[in-house]
């Protein structure tokens, strides 16, 4: 009489594609998309020392394109970014992770709050620029917006350094620590030329948002694969 061992059955690897449903990669993907409608809508960029009349003169011509970029690019991508920072938080609970999920999260978070502020100040910076508008509020609303991106730029790069050391312990994968790593960079870079509304300096965001989109919609599918 021969006996079979019982064996547990084994639970079939989950498919891919369902990694690009789970909440953290549909809030990466939806990052994305919202910068690209945003850029789309209106792709002007003017310079941080943009006089006051040429601020007024392009929001005025623009005001429809520049109140729904607002909404998408600092709204609504504050919103999707919260999202994967916070399951990113989750996921570096481990003891052996160390403090470095909650400096990723308190970075990662505080630079969504910024941009939602942004989107706020944009939407008064319409409004100022309008026909008639006050000149020099509507100067003084853009040089404060601009400001506030360096401020922005400058907390996702300690963000993006902390991920790095996640994907070092193997929360990340390897290919995220390596983006990780220049976006640390470029985001130093164009965050004090935004923040000290420097031209040469802030050219570098050309390089960091790029990065940025990258990193945020990759790190959301990759923590939803680990998602059970």
């Amino acid at each position: 009489m021969t006996t079979q061992a019982a064996t547990a059955p084994r639970t079939p690897p989950r498919p891919r594609s369902r990694a690009l449903i789970t909440v953290p990669a549909s809030a990466g993907i939806a990052y994305v998309a919202a910068w690209a409608i945003g850029l789309a809508l209106w792709p002007t960029n003017l310079a941080l020392d943009a006089s006051d009349r040429t601020v007024v003169t392009a929001y005025t011509e623009h005001r429809g394109a520049a109140v729904t970029q607002d909404l998408f690019v600092e709204g609504l991508a504050a919103i999707a970014l919260a999202v994967v920072v916070i399951a990113l938080g989750r996921a570096a609970r481990e003891p052996a992770v160390g403090p470095l999920g909650h400096v990723a999260v308190i970075a990662g978070i505080g630079a969504a709050l910024v941009s939602m502020l942004q989107c706020v100040l944009g939407l008064l910076l319409a409004g100022a620029a309008g026909a008639g508008g006050d000149a020099g509020r509507a100067g003084a609303l853009f040089d404060l917006i601009n400001r506030m991106d360096g401020a922005k730029m400058l907390a996702l790069a300690v963000m993006a350094l902390a991920a790095v050391g996640l994907g070092r312990r193997g929360l990340l994968p390897r290919w995220l620590g390596y983006n990780g790593a220049m976006l640390t960079a470029a985001l130093t870079a164009s965050g004090v030329g935004y923040l000290l509304l420097n031209d040469t300096l802030a050219q570098a965001a050309a390089v960091s948002l790029p990065l940025l989109l990258v990193w945020v919609a990759g790190v959301g599918v990759a923590l939803g694969r680990r998602s059970p």
